[in-house]
């Protein structure tokens, strides 16, 4: 079955999804929408499909099953609820919106209409991060005690100023490149059921936002989390999920894309160890640039999305889980500062 898109917002990470629609020959991109039209015209022009001046008109199309909103977060929730209401499913940029309250009235109209909200957490589809709850799920190592995070890079390679705007983000770096540490996070420990964090402002000093944020999680099982997403990485884009388990861990990074498994077979026996370093990824990687991974993450995304609409379970973030990243970021901004 054919899907029919829409897709508002043809900046960066629009130009990306739109990308991505080559590879998936059962989606196809109709419609496209920008406040700036020229970008809007260029993007219609470069993939055959229509352009509208105003976003609220393509919501309402009849050749539209589903939206991707690929804007500003201060825009997701109204772009988001009003094409739910006009009976579209949505895959909405991360962070879902702002606030719990917008999060919480885009969910709540996904299920009045009966459609399928999801959240763009796409780095649940990198190949380490597959391969991370691959290994995980067939009990690799063992029983899962906890999970270490860590995401960061420095402000100044900002490129819209926008991203430490408080009333367009709703906050910092736990929302910024954190947003996706907290649902990996969450996505591998389960529930998160109690939070403690501090935030810290004393670097860049953008009103309303962290330039470090670190959080302290607890499962409803005892699994516990540590994270910390920042703005002060002197050292360039960092990001590592790791997974300890009673048998082993599992050390997953973005950018280079590599897993190390290290694991026993009983509770302090002798230790393997192996390094996966998915080969296509990595020279693509280094060919044309980290570009190309998102690229291909977006695909498998959107594919999961098309799956989901037709009711089949798949690696997809959720609506719900968009909402419950945006609980946590905010639990460890309020209790740490």
């Amino acid at each position: 079955m054919e899907l029919r898109f829409g897709l508002i917002g043809c900046g960066g990470i629009g130009a990306l999804r739109a990308q991505a629609f080559a590879q998936l020959p059962s989606h196809r991109l109709v419609a496209v929408s920008d406040a700036i039209g020229s970008r809007a015209a260029t993007m219609g022009a470069t993939y055959r499909c229509q352009v509208e001046a105003e976003w609220r008109a393509l919501v309402r199309r009849r050749d539209v099953d589903a939206v991707i909103v690929s804007t500003p977060p201060s825009l997701h929730a109204e772009m988001t609820i009003e094409a739910l209401e006009n009976g579209k499913h949505v895959l909405c940029e991360k962070p879902l919106a702002r606030t719990l309250e917008e999060c919480t009235r885009m969910n709540r109209a996904a299920e009045r209409g009966g459609r399928v909200l999801a959240t763009g957490f796409n780095y649940r589809f990198y190949p380490s991060m597959l391969k991370a709850r691959e290994l995980l799920d067939v009990g690799t190592i063992g029983e899962l005690t906890h999970v270490r995070s860590y995401a960061g890079y420095t402000a100044k390679d900002h490129n819209h100023e926008w991203l430490h705007d408080a009333e367009v983000m709703g906050g910092g770096a736990l929302r910024d490149n954190g947003i996706h540490l907290l649902d990996l996070t969450r996505y591998f420990m389960g529930e998160v059921a109690e939070v403690k964090g501090y935030a810290s402002n004393t670097v860049w000093k953008f009103r309303g936002c962290e330039d470090n944020g670190f959080g302290l999680l607890r499962s409803p099982t005892g699994v516990i989390g540590t994270v910390q997403a920042s703005w002060t990485e002197w050292r360039g884009y960092q990001f590592l999920v790791e997974l300890y388990g009673t048998r082993g861990c599992i050390r997953a990074w973005c950018f280079p894309t590599l897993l190390q498994l290290i694991h026993s077979n009983q509770v302090g026996g002798p230790a393997k160890k192996k390094t996966y370093f998915f080969p296509k990824v990595f020279f693509f990687e280094h060919l044309r640039s980290y570009r190309w991974v998102v690229v291909q993450s977006f695909v498998e995304e959107m594919a999961a999305f098309g799956v989901a609409i037709g009711g089949g379970a798949t690696h997809l973030a959720t609506g719900y889980d968009g909402l419950e990243t945006i609980r946590i970021a905010e639990a460890i901004c309020r209790d740490g500062r």
